[in-house]
């Protein structure tokens, strides 16, 4: 018998993360938008985000991974979950490389071709689309968005809730502030 799993947000990417995580997992959307019940790729919207309590409460959902987008507001449904009791499993495509020898937060998302070499620390709530390479010896801090095929050279730092664009090559040794919105093709 599969784990119980919610997947917090049954837009587009977490349509995406579904297809891996019901792998493992026995998955459910919580979602503000649709009408409860409404079926996304045959699974259920069970809730909206007001009822994380009462799902882990009633239903017996232990665990949780935010599939939104928005920075700020997934740390804040994080930071929520929690406090409730709820733990954060990765999800991570099999054609993804994650070095042993590298950190790994949790509530993490990565997808088709993700790499993260080895000691490289990727932090809690981070979510990692197709193609990002995080190098050896940098860090992607908590609750950032990394697009398709950018990459984060040695010994950088991508600070917390950062978002960067599609193709976008981060050089050795640059620091990226806190709240950064790095546009695409960007190379610094």
């Amino acid at each position: 018998m599969k784990t119980k799993l919610l997947l917090v947000g049954a837009g587009g990417f977490g349509r995406v993360v579904l297809e891996h995580a019901v792998e493992q997992y026995d998955c459910a959307f919580v979602d503000d938008g649709p009408k409860l019940g409404t079926l996304v790729n045959g699974v259920a919207v069970i809730g909206r985000i007001s009822d994380l309590q009462r799902l882990h409460d009633e239903a017996g959902y232990e665990q949780l991974v935010v599939t939104i987008g928005n920075n700020k507001l997934r740390e804040e449904i994080y930071n929520k979950a929690k406090a409730i009791g709820y733990s954060f499993p990765n999800i991570i495509c099999t054609s993804a490389y994650v070095s042993r020898y590298a950190e790994l937060g949790s509530g993490c998302v990565l997808l088709n071709n993700v790499v993260v070499q080895n000691g490289a620390h990727v932090g809690d709530g981070v979510l990692l689309n197709p193609g990002v390479e995080v190098h050896h010896d940098s860090f992607v801090d908590d609750c950032s968005l990394i697009y398709t095929n950018s990459v984060v050279r040695t010994l950088a730092h991508v600070g917390k809730r950062v978002r960067i664009g599609s193709n976008v090559s981060i050089s050795n040794n640059v620091n990226i502030i806190d709240d950064s919105d790095i546009p695409n093709g960007t190379t610094l």
